[in-house]
């Protein structure tokens, strides 16, 4: 290849990058050195071909006040639509398997907590007990610390049949052996409200199901987590995912997640 047919590719590679930077911060509030790196070569372009594809980002704010502190995305050997690649749109002919690490700090996941997203997700769960019973959260703050341990605290919402009742509750619990193992250490009410032991209990066997859950998938894009870490004040999630299109699979699970959770 003459320098100068090189120096035309790397140009036209480098507005590829910046188009498809451009259309996924679209998709997001704000982002933060959002970074998009196509590796491929003319003849391997044309034919809609890439070696590797790197998408990362800091401080992203996705919607529903989910906030994260950095994304990292990867694939290799992938084959994608030129003509929706030009609009900024990545369609892959076949699904791109990407690596994923996701990054989130204490203060991120309390936003997410709190956030709408997680209030469909914990709107009147379903609690195992003989009286028919469910219950969902308000005001919800974790503590991320060392060695995998978390704590959370939340005003937990009980509805029985005849009688709604508030506790303030505080569960502990340790990720081990990157979270394929979760230990809970405790679960007791802070305050004068106090739920029943049985009633605890239940509610930290449903917490314990939703942590262990480690697949979704949709039309777009399906995801299996592999690994989650605390270090102090920090949440590192990593797993593998099938993607379609870029960006509006990602927009479109965000949305969707939750209330498919919901019905599970």
């Amino acid at each position: 290849m003459s320098q100068k047919s090189q120096d035309e590719f790397n140009i036209k590679q480098s507005l590829f990058n910046k188009t498809a930077e451009a259309a996924i911060a679209s998709q997001l509030e704000s982002a933060q050195n959002l970074k998009v790196n196509l590796d491929s070569k003319i003849s391997q372009l044309v034919q809609g071909k890439a070696n590797s594809l790197e998408i990362t980002g800091e401080k992203i704010v996705a919607v529903r006040d989910i906030q994260l502190e950095r994304i990292d995305l990867s694939c290799d050997d992938f084959s994608i639509d030129l003509a929706q690649a030009i609009l900024g749109k990545i369609s892959f002919e076949r699904p791109g398997n990407f690596q994923v690490k996701l990054i989130f700090t204490e203060s991120d996941c309390d936003r997410l907590l709190n956030s709408e997203y997680v209030k469909i997700l914990f709107q009147n769960l379903p609690l195992d007990l003989p009286q028919k019973s469910a219950f969902y959260l308000q005001q919800a703050k974790c503590y991320l610390q060392k060695d995998g341990k978390v704590s959370l605290t939340a005003m937990v919402v009980l509805n029985r049949e005849q009688q709604v009742s508030k506790a303030k509750l505080k569960i502990e619990f340790q990720f081990q052996q990157a979270g394929s193992i979760i230990l809970f250490s405790g679960g007791r009410c802070l305050g004068q409200e106090a739920l029943h032991l049985d009633e605890t209990v239940a509610i930290m066997s449903k917490i314990r199901d939703l942590l262990y859950l480690r697949h979704y998938a949709n039309s777009d894009l399906s995801f299996e987590l592999t690994s989650i870490d605390i270090s102090t004040k920090q949440l590192i999630l990593q797993g593998n995912a099938q993607i379609v299109r870029l960006p509006q699979s990602l927009s479109r699970s965000v949305e969707s997640v939750a209330s498919d959770l919901d019905r599970n």
